[in-house]
């Protein structure tokens, strides 16, 4: 879920993290971006200078913070996405996964359930952190 009407810099503010303009670069591509993105489509659409560590850095450091969320794609890389908005972010939709483009997307209208980890009778011994449910199959485009 997109982080909507908040700018970059509140977004760092907010989560008590220093400006630079490769995190300033980094939120506002991916504030702007229909779908997650992977690292090289992130260096890509930054300034030519920019050392892809520090955007593997930044990202990092943003998905610690909870202002992005990752998910894997087909090609088992991380493709990141803005988190959703609110005091305490949390991450509850799921995405979809194409098998055949590699494209991932975010399932926004989607909610998982707050009980979802409880139905699948996980044991209490167990500290979940968070769930992700990821969706394989043939996006509109690959199964028309």
């Amino acid at each position: 879920m997109k982080q909507a009407g908040i700018g970059a810099d509140k977004l760092l503010l907010k989560s008590g993290l220093r400006r630079t303009p490769v995190r300033v670069g980094v939120l506002e591509l991916l504030g702007n971006a229909r779908q997650p993105m992977d690292v090289p489509q992130i260096v890509a659409k930054l300034p030519d200078h920019t050392d892809a560590v520090t955007v593997y850095r930044t990202l990092n450091t943003f998905t610690r913070k909870k202002l992005v969320h990752r998910v894997r794609g087909e090609d088992r890389g991380w493709r990141y996405a803005l988190g959703s908005p609110g005091p305490a972010p949390e991450h509850r939709h799921p995405h979809f996964v194409c098998e055949d483009c590699g494209k991932v997307e975010c399932l926004d209208d989607a909610d998982i359930p707050g009980g979802f980890v409880r139905s699948l009778g996980v044991a209490a011994k167990y500290q979940v952190r968070y769930s992700e449910v990821v969706l394989h199959g043939l996006c509109p485009k690959c199964a028309g």
